[in-house]
């Protein structure tokens, strides 16, 4: 939430900066050209310059303005001398309001009252040597400062209302994506290891009957109990290797590198990794990513017959592409996606089919081009989603 909100935080302040500007820039054309003297052109260029070096450098100097309202005294203070050299009532008071407005997004009440006491304090030394004025120039004016410095407390709490909706949303999508995650394990535990534990069941079930027809039956049967209890054991490492994953807060990239050389490791394939440092999915795309990129390595490994792999991790504006290409036999690929799955379908292979589907549920598109003896190159395209980087701009 706190990173929610510091992000917010630097985009008003910049927008804060650049309004400064906007009305210094009119107050120069409303004002006549021979009322600019030294004595109000010095003070103009260090306001311009304060307001364009803080809009360029708000993510190194946000922090400090935060801790030091003093730092905003100081801006008042060269307010106060345009105003002095200026008018206090001409175009160039708007200006000075938004330092009182900045003090509200920054600091709210702690920081706001200081701020405004000070800028009121400057605004009636800037407006004592004018004489014959209304009693409403007077005293109304200096109102705007406290009423800025409450709208930049108003928007101070919607931002920071935004950043808890936010993190609940982020919240509510780990708790959805771990209830998924339960169902797939569910769902694999029964297509694979409950069969298997069941079929050593009936076995073993069995096996005291045949050490009484025909012990060399029975040792046959003792056999295939042992084979089954190892493939069982293999099933269960690799369900409990799909759970490794469980602490969303790592990087997707850290994830992909892991997975991709624990892979080589186990394999004896050179893989490379190239992959965003950035990249950032909501918690049951990144499940269907990882899952995706688990299974395209298995089939590398099952029927390539490459040396090695690359996997490439990229996000865009458009969005964020996952691939893994291989230098294997490859195979002839049909011209359409849906020609392939069909194909691989009818012989009995399921894997890219599952993967094309994986795609498709968050959103995203997979393909496979693919020709003999020049390897294959499986890709995933998904979306452009809010939030795709890690990253605060």
């Amino acid at each position: 939430m706190k990173a929610t909100l510091t992000s917010r935080l630097y985009v008003t302040v910049r927008l804060l900066m650049y309004a400064r500007l906007l009305l210094l820039a009119m107050a120069v054309v409303l004002v006549p050209s021979v009322r600019f003297t030294w004595a109000v052109l010095v003070p103009m260029g260090a306001v311009a310059v304060i307001s364009v070096t803080v809009a360029q450098l708000t993510g190194r100097l946000l922090p400090m303005l935060a801790r030091r309202p003093l730092m905003l005294a100081l801006d008042a203070a060269v307010a106060y001398l345009v105003l002095e050299s200026a008018g206090a009532f001409g175009p160039f008071f708007l200006f000075s309001v938004v330092t009182s407005a900045l003090a509200g997004v920054l600091y709210e009440w702690r920081g706001l009252l200081f701020v405004c006491a000070l800028q009121v304090m400057l605004y009636d030394l800037a407006a004592r040597s004018i004489q014959s004025v209304g009693l409403q120039a007077v005293v109304a004016l200096p109102v705007f400062y406290p009423v800025a410095g409450c709208v930049g407390i108003a928007v101070h709490r919607l931002l920071q209302q935004y950043a808890e909706a936010e993190e609940a949303r982020r919240e509510a999508e780990v708790v959805a994506a771990s209830a998924e995650e339960r169902l797939r394990l569910a769902r694999d535990m029964h297509d694979s290891l409950a069969k298997t534990l069941h079929g050593v069941a009936l076995s073993a079930a069995a096996l005291p009957a045949w050490v009484r027809k025909s012990p060399a039956r029975a040792e046959q049967e003792a056999e295939n109990i042992a084979a089954g209890l190892k493939i069982a054991l293999a099933e269960a490492r690799e369900l409990i290797g799909g759970l490794r994953d469980g602490d969303q807060s790592r990087p997707l990239a850290e994830a992909v590198r892991r997975m991709t050389a624990d892979w080589a490791a186990s394999t004896g394939i050179t893989a490379e990794v190239g992959a965003t440092a950035d990249v950032r999915l909501p918690p049951a795309w990144r499940a269907e990513t990882l899952a995706i990129l688990k299974e395209a390595l298995t089939n590398v490994e099952r029927h390539a017959a490459a040396a090695t792999v690359r996997v490439t991790l990229t996000a865009d504006d458009r969005g964020v592409e996952l691939s893994v290409r291989d230098d294997g036999r490859g195979f002839a690929c049909p011209p359409a996606m849906a020609d392939l799955t069909t194909a691989l379908a009818r012989d009995g292979h399921y894997g890219v089919v599952g993967m094309a589907e994986r795609a498709r549920r968050v959103g995203g598109l997979l393909t496979l081009t693919s020709a003999p003896g020049n390897g294959s190159t499986l890709t995933v395209c998904l979306p452009e989603v809010n939030g795709v980087r890690e990253a605060v701009r």
